[in-house]
């Protein structure tokens, strides 16, 4: 149960307020309160409820990071199946299987109950006994004294106008953050150039893919945009779509007649989905954005989405949310011991966040070009591109690549690649002189 507020509003001061209580702001605040300080962790809404728009990957790395604060697996992936692989399937040519490496302790990843996993960070963060967790309440406007933040006003539905005031405010508060912009936060490193559009929905009663478990599947169309198939919670399948924005505009059609119309356009799409019910809505955002925003500044700092966005293609985003937070936890709790300045602890948070997030940050987008922005003729899915893909050393760098086991830059160098393809055609050679052997073979008989 969740611990109800019992500090006075006569004593509304804090070390840190945190608005937004989803993974990013929860796992800061569980991270803080731990640490002792005196933390309020602001959510608008009333926790378990699905967040707007969210991949539900998490893997190994994103665990480990959540073992550090001591949120029980057991809990935020309640009923969830562990997931030992992936397949995708491109086009008509050719079918990959990518297993998930053994990284953390862990070879699985999850495809999590969002509702289920914020509802259980939330719970960890609200047991500390100097966190002060609200949910319910809104923040509309910072207070400020000259050009320092100096803390927030807020409201409860129907309630009367609140304030608090902290050290520290920080911008927990998703893409389209409120703090960001009260603030006037910059941003940089913007990517604009490719922008994608996802629709998503739960089903129930989804035809597996085969016998061998529960998995992720993607089906590449080969015309700008896919489909990814995530076995998740008490038997659900997320069924997303995702590719250009330009390829999935809607034109005169709904977000729900555009995803049902391509779902049913797709043959193997369609068979899965055909004795399947859709479960609650489908959601979806269109022109995703990729970039990052100021770390911070007088009184205040950004974690999250809030602060560093990118293409959901490779499931990053959960994984950015709860390492930002632990890093900023380490500049704040750096400036709150007197070990450095304010300036000097946001510079550090932002030296330790790029230096993570940008390298995968460019292999996505690197990734987002070549798979969905880029039309290969028909020869290449049928010769390199399946080579590449089926590959055995590309399918163990990709594993690796998604769940942070290996280093974003340079993760499929030239040599490997070209070893690659050379295996791939020597392998095709190889069939054609069996096959004709074996027809002279017969003609001889």
């Amino acid at each position: 149960m969740e611990k109800e507020s019992t500090m006075s509003d006569q004593h509304t001061h804090y070390d840190t307020i945190i608005v937004g209580g989803r993974p990013a702001g929860a796992t800061l605040a569980a991270r803080l309160g731990q640490a002792g300080l005196r933390v309020l962790l602001l959510e608008r809404a009333t926790l378990p409820s699905a967040p707007a728009t969210s991949c539900p990957a998490i893997y190994p790395a994103t665990m480990h990071l959540l073992d550090e604060i001591g949120a029980d697996e057991a809990a935020y992936a309640r009923g969830t199946p562990r997931l030992h692989r992936m397949v995708a399937e491109i086009r008509d040519d050719f079918r990959v299987s990518i297993p998930m490496p053994a990284l953390f302790g862990r070879d699985y990843l999850y495809a999590i109950d969002r509702a289920r996993f914020d509802a259980a960070l939330w719970q960890v963060a609200a047991r500390c006994p100097s966190v002060d967790a609200r949910q319910g309440l809104a923040v509309t406007d910072l207070l400020r004294d000259g050009a320092q933040v100096t803390g927030v006003v807020g409201r409860q539905a129907g309630g009367a106008e609140q304030r608090f005031t902290a050290d520290c405010v920080v911008g927990a508060d998703g893409r389209f953050s409120l703090i960001a912009r009260k603030v006037a936060a910059r941003s940089y490193d913007q990517r604009a150039d490719m922008p994608t559009t996802i629709y998503y929905a739960y089903w129930r009663n989804v035809v597996p893919y085969d016998d061998q478990g529960s998995l992720i599947t993607s089906y590449g169309s080969g015309r700008g945009y896919g489909y990814l198939l995530m076995d998740s919670a008490d038997g659900l399948t997320c069924v997303a779509i995702e590719g250009r924005s330009d390829a999935l505009a809607l034109g005169d059609k709904q977000g729900l007649a555009c995803y049902m119309r391509l779902l049913q356009a797709h043959p193997r799409i369609r068979r899965r989905l055909a004795h399947a019910a859709l479960v609650g809505e489908v959601r979806g955002m269109r022109d995703i954005g990729n970039m990052y925003r100021q770390a911070g500044g007088a009184g205040w700092a950004l974690v999250g989405d809030a602060l560093h966005q990118k293409d959901p293609l490779d499931g990053q985003g959960i994984y950015d949310a709860v390492f930002t937070a632990r890093a900023l936890s380490q500049a704040l709790l750096a400036w709150k011991r007197g070990e450095s300045s304010w300036a000097q602890a946001l510079e550090r948070y932002d030296a330790s966040v790029r230096a993570e997030t940008e390298p995968m940050y460019q292999a996505t987008m690197q990734r987002v070009k070549n798979e969905i922005y880029t039309q290969h003729p028909d020869w290449a899915y049928r010769s390199w591109l399946r080579w590449l893909a089926d590959d055995r050393e590309y399918k163990r760098r990709m594993g690796l690549l998604l769940g942070r086991g290996i280093d974003p830059v340079g993760w499929l160098p030239g040599p490997v690649l070209l070893a690659a393809l050379m295996r791939g055609a020597l392998g095709d050679l190889g069939r054609v002189i069996t096959r004709r052997a074996r027809s002279n073979a017969i003609l001889e008989i």
